[in-house]
């Protein structure tokens, strides 16, 4: 069933760049590792304002160092078992970390949306 909005959360560290390793987030599409979280989130947010599916997404960045958010211990818990941040859920369902890639996520969105997978052109 197709989702009306997408509750995207992005856990990380504002200023601080990943730990360079392969990603959850498709490889190889992912920001150069020189950008802080904080830089990916913005553009990330500046590329989802400018598409199709801006009104329909709901964006926010928690920083596991700063904030205090229910899921914050969760995602400690997950980056000791290895998976590096920043991490992803979207709508509650983990669904990316280690990088972000604007175009991994804008599909992903929109199969959300629209209940159907869509091929991402390179990823089969």
């Amino acid at each position: 069933m197709a989702e009306t909005i997408v509750e995207i959360e992005v856990y990380g560290i504002w200023d601080q760049a990943p730990v360079v390793s392969s990603c959850g987030c498709g490889g190889g599409g992912c920001a150069t590792p020189t950008q802080t979280m904080g830089e990916m989130f913005d553009s990330l947010r500046t590329s989802l304002d400018a598409s199709d599916v801006k009104e329909r997404c709901s964006l926010r960045f928690i920083d596991v160092i700063k904030d205090s958010d229910p899921q914050v211990n969760q995602v400690r818990q997950q980056v000791e078992t290895g998976y590096s941040l920043p991490l992803t859920a979207l709508n509650g369902k983990w669904s990316f970390y280690g990088g972000i890639s604007n175009d991994m996520f804008y599909h992903k969105i929109r199969e959300i949306l629209t209940g159907e997978k869509e091929q991402v052109k390179g990823v089969r």
